[in-house]
């Protein structure tokens, strides 16, 4: 929840206005309403040396495909970590890579 910086009154959801002291609202104030407080960097280091396990898709919430690497990795007896590793450099350079919210990822 965000407040007012001059009177501290609740404001209400992405209002451009304090309604109780009429002080304009920063955009600012809510950029950190779409960012998500993972880092992308994390994310991509754990998929490169642990993604065959699926540990930077469950780090950034991606459940449901981490199971997948899980799954396909230990069916290839290993050889399947080699996605995780491709996954890794794709979340690395990607421009905004998201978490399982739609929340774009910190660098």
């Amino acid at each position: 929840m965000k407040y007012c910086e001059y009177c501290g009154n609740e404001l209400q959801d992405q209002a451009a206005f304090c309604v109780k002291c009429g002080a304009a609202v920063r955009k600012e104030d809510y950029s950190d309403l779409n960012s998500s407080s993972k880092s992308k960097l994390t994310c991509g280091l754990l998929q490169i040396f642990l993604g065959g396990f699926g540990v930077g898709r469950f780090y950034s919430g991606h459940t449901g495909i981490a199971v997948a690497q899980l799954i396909v990795t230990i069916v290839t007896c290993g050889a399947g970590a080699i996605w995780g590793f491709i996954d890794g450099i794709v979340i690395l350079a990607s421009q905004e890579f998201r978490d399982a919210e739609g929340k774009v990822m910190r660098e």
